[in-house]
């Protein structure tokens, strides 16, 4: 994610709490975690950050983890910035505040993606230059489509994404490839 402006302000949003419920060997309702996450950057020249909330790496999801040997593991403590932006098999949940002038890569996940939008607008932007604006409320189904995120705006901007993995998308019998390219301001 690259800022087209100098801002250098951090996110005006409020950090981002996670719930986690589970149960009891004897099976009572519990949380198990009730924390701020930390926030992650794209990098020291850009003041947008991202959120990884959540992590399954299985369909369907195991939600008796906690009675393992090993105890309750928390599946996206071990990722660090984007790695395993997709979870084969599972679901990845994060959220990204947006800087003013913000512009993600054009990028393609062979995913179905979920997005929210919080606070703010954004404007998805396809590899053929279709631009579509979203404000708070709307949703939008990311199929596998190469595409960017921009933050148009002078405001910050949030919005929560559901990853879930999915088949490549197969055009003429050709397996569309994932891909990342550096989008232009």
């Amino acid at each position: 994610m690259t800022t087209a402006s100098s801002d250098s302000s951090k996110s005006p949003f409020p950090g981002v709490r996670r719930v986690i419920t589970g149960h009891t060997p004897s099976g009572d309702a519990i949380t198990i975690r009730d924390e701020a996450q930390p926030p992650q950057s794209w990098s020291p020249a850009d003041s947008s950050v991202f959120y990884n909330l959540y992590r399954s790496d299985e369909t369907p999801a195991l939600n008796n983890a906690e009675f393992s040997k090993e105890g309750w593991v928390d599946l996206i403590a071990g990722y660090s910035g984007l790695e395993g932006l997709v979870s084969r098999n599972g679901s990845v949940f994060r959220s990204f505040d947006l800087a003013p002038g913000a512009v993600s890569a054009f990028h393609r996940t062979h995913s179905l993606d979920y997005g929210i939008v919080n606070k703010g607008t954004i404007v998805l932007q396809l590899d053929n230059g279709k631009r579509v604006t979203l404000n708070e409320g709307d949703v939008v189904v990311q199929r596998g489509t190469i595409h960017t995120w921009r933050n148009e705006s002078t405001e910050w901007a949030r919005i929560y994404f559901i990853l879930l993995d999915a088949h490549p998308v197969t055009v003429n019998g050709e397996k569309l490839p994932e891909e990342w390219k550096e989008a232009t301001a």
